[in-house]
């Protein structure tokens, strides 16, 4: 089966793969409820089709107008085009397309480390990694938010490597595109921008004569030019005055929103989060062997950076994974920093996880290389076994059962991935995460919940107060199963479903009471 899969060409293994995600994906694709913000994200696509089409003026003071729309306009588009009309249509076909750009990415982050590395191993470890993180795995469905600019940032990334390595006109038009698309979803996909063009610079002054000179002038222009034409072209906000750019760099890092955090057994306002808020919520619900993958692969890029720093700047390859350690780093820094306003646990930074499976996939060939010297106890005992490398044994096994572990979380946690925690979270939490933090802050379970009803009283109507995630997860439900749910008022209402904190003090007094 190895000699099989050594055979064949890893592009062509990674896209199987992928066809199989996305079969897995079509199965389960019913399973999952509608999240907080589906319906405001379709309303952005909705504003920005109606100032394209001149049937509305509102798109400059709709205070979602900084997000980009590169993803959800093409998901209104493709709405139109089938002429759904029904929510449920709706929903499972943004549900569908948001996933499939994630595996899309994937398939990306697997590409990248195959170039990276020459290893199919290393290139498989950081494809699974990121397809199996459970949490990003359940919101790959509902979350066309952030998820979307974590795919678009990796294959950014890819494009980026991609361009370095022809060195030609067109893979650096290529990359400013990819560019532009990642830093409409999110700003932080600027951060690529200034890196491009300072490793060009670098580039520029290692050349040694004056056409290679131009050669790198004409892909940093061409680069630039393609990046922020591509910016300005896919966000009709800017189309009126491009220097909008800079306003909504300054509103993102100022986000009026302030919602309540539950961290660590403590509630506090989001614009107040402790420096290490982002740090643990990643360490707590990253796989164990991711992290144990990315330690090592940390460690094995900056031996040699530490060793030769000048070397850094001038060898490619180096100075991209340099590249990937400054992106997994420099986001958390600056959020600590200028006391950015985080919540909802690190989803909006998930695109940390892009950089960091690439870092760990960089722990793969040091793990190799220790695993051929037979140096560890347990591969000397296989020796006596007489397998032909126990080393690679040992490391295939480790391997083998850390990503088993996380297609067992994936399939276990189901239809509820995003409330995963790893080990780590018992030393803390004592075993009752919920009570120490946020667990279903993006409302997908209220489906589930109206379905618990619906079994529990067949064939009643049902009135359900309606706080809005109600009616979001009613209208995936089939059309049968709505009829017997009824949205209603406190005063009217049998049942109340709620995830929030304290909603028993939330209540008024005068409110009757409801189950």
């Amino acid at each position: 089966m190895v000699t099989r899969l050594r055979r064949l060409p890893f592009p062509v293994l990674a896209l199987a793969l992928c066809l199989s995600f996305a079969a897995a994906g079509a199965a389960v694709l019913d399973d999952y409820g509608v999240s907080n913000d589906e319906m405001v994200q379709r309303g952005i696509a909705i504003a920005n089709a109606d100032y394209i089409a001149g049937d509305g003026d509102a798109l400059p003071e709709n205070q979602n107008r900084f997000y980009g729309v590169s993803f959800e306009l093409p998901l209104l588009m493709a709405e139109r085009i089938l002429r759904l009309q029904d929510s449920r249509d709706i929903f499972l076909l943004r549900h569908y397309l948001t996933h499939l750009l994630f595996i899309a990415g994937g398939f990306a982050c697997g590409l990248l480390a195959w170039r990276m590395f020459n290893s199919r191993w290393a290139a498989l470890a950081a494809m699974l990694l990121f397809l199996l993180h459970p949490r990003l795995y359940a919101h790959s469905f509902f979350n066309s938010k952030d998820l979307p600019f974590l795919a678009m940032f990796v294959i950014a990334l890819y494009l980026t490597h991609r361009a370095f390595r022809r060195n030609t006109i067109a893979a650096f038009l290529l990359c400013g595109i990819g560019v532009g698309l990642a830093a409409n979803l999110r700003v932080f996909g600027l951060m690529l921008f200034p890196a491009i063009l300072a490793m060009l610079a670098l580039d520029w002054r290692q050349a040694s004569g004056g056409a290679d000179k131009r050669r790198v002038l004409s892909c940093a222009g061409i680069f630039a030019a393609s990046a922020l034409i591509t910016m300005y072209m896919v966000h009709p906000y800017y189309w009126e005055n491009p220097l909008r750019l800079f306003g909504i760099i300054q509103a993102l890092a100022q986000h009026p929103e302030i919602v309540e955090n539950l961290f660590m057994g403590q509630t506090s306002l989001s614009d107040a989060a402790p420096p290490h808020y982002i740090p643990v919520w990643f360490l707590l619900t990253a796989p164990p062997v991711a992290l144990a993958l990315g330690l090592v692969g940390i460690i094995a890029v900056c031996r040699p950076a530490f060793r030769a720093p000048r070397r850094m700047l001038y060898d490619g390859e180096l100075r991209f994974r340099i590249l990937l350690l400054a992106c997994l780093t420099l986001p958390i820094a600056a959020a600590i920093v200028l006391q950015a306003n985080i919540y909802n646990g690190w989803r909006q930074m998930y695109f940390l996880w892009a950089p960091f499976c690439l870092l760990a996939a960089a722990g793969v060939p040091s793990l190799s290389i220790w695993a051929q010297s037979g140096g560890h106890r347990a591969a000397r005992a296989l020796r006596r076994v007489r397998l032909a490398n126990p080393g690679l044994a040992v490391a295939y096994g480790a391997a083998a059962a850390g990503l088993g572990s996380l297609l067992y979380a994936v399939v276990s946690l189901h239809p509820h991935q995003q409330v995963y925690f790893n080990r780590l979270v018992d030393l803390g939490a004592s075993g009752n995460p919920h009570e120490y933090f946020d667990l279903d802050y993006w409302g997908a379970s209220y489906r589930q919940g109206l379905e618990y009803l619906r079994e529990s009283y067949p064939d009643t109507i049902l009135r359900v107060k309606d706080g809005g995630h109600i009616s979001r997860n009613l209208g995936i439900m089939p059309a049968p199963e709505r009829e017997y749910i009824e949205l209603a008022d406190v005063w009217n209402a049998d049942f109340h479903l709620g995830i929030d904190r304290a909603l028993r003090a939330r209540s008024m007094p005068t409110e009757p009471a409801i189950y």
